[in-house]
């Protein structure tokens, strides 16, 4: 039987494509990846290119901006073909010599203008709790919290901005501090904005605003 792993190395992805990851310099540096998240804003042709040349798993979350996209030959893409959506979702990711991983997601900003992927805060509440009884499952059979939570915005107060479209949502902080996820990702506030994106601990959890990509090793 082989030995599990400890570590995972994810790539993390969010909200600005990146040159070397659109070409074929991808696979030399990319090659010992074992998963990739996605937190939003990126179009679907990109995320299916990564996905497509490492062969790993794929994950994602919409960003406020990600819509449906119509190609020049009268196509519509609705979604990154063989990627994972996990908007308003709790799944259990088996990667090979690894303990199963929880993993939640949910897309989306805080309501600015009425266009998709806009949610109030109580909005978002009313999500978290769609998922609420599997989520307290898992806490209950694993005996531990989840392991990530991917989302585009970020949690009120950590990372977020002063105007209503970047304002994190206060119901992130109550799932943090419920189910205790040992990292939370999240795009959509760009380092030029100049807010405070360095990572920060929250309860246990691990923040990160990704912008580009990180590769980063998770302990399990």
């Amino acid at each position: 039987m082989a030995e599990q792993k400890k570590i995972i190395r994810v790539l993390v992805l969010s909200d600005q494509v990146n040159a070397i990851l659109y070409s074929p310099d991808i696979l030399p540096r990319f090659e010992n990846v074992d998963l990739v998240l996605s937190c939003g804003d990126l179009p679907f042709p990109y995320l299916e290119y990564v996905l497509t040349v490492l062969n790993v798993p794929m994950l994602y979350v919409p960003g406020n901006h990600d819509r449906a996209m119509h190609t020049f030959d009268g196509r519509t893409i609705e979604a990154p073909e063989g990627a994972i959506n996990i908007d308003a979702r709790l799944i259990t990711l088996r990667l090979p010599h690894v303990r199963p991983l929880t993993i939640a997601g949910f897309g989306g900003s805080m309501y600015y203008g009425g266009t998709s992927n806009q949610y109030t805060d109580w909005q978002m509440r009313r999500r978290i709790a769609s998922i609420e009884p599997r989520l307290l499952w898992t806490r209950i059979t694993t005996r531990r919290g989840i392991d990530v939570l991917v989302t585009h915005a970020p949690p009120y107060g950590i990372h977020d901005g002063l105007d209503r479209c970047h304002q994190g949502f206060r119901s992130f902080l109550s799932f943090l501090r419920r189910y205790r996820p040992s990292h939370h990702f999240h795009g959509h506030v760009h380092p030029a904005y100049g807010y405070d994106v360095a990572p920060k601990m929250y309860h246990g959890t691990q923040i990160r605003n990704v912008y580009g990509y990180e590769v980063l090793e998770i302990s399990i």
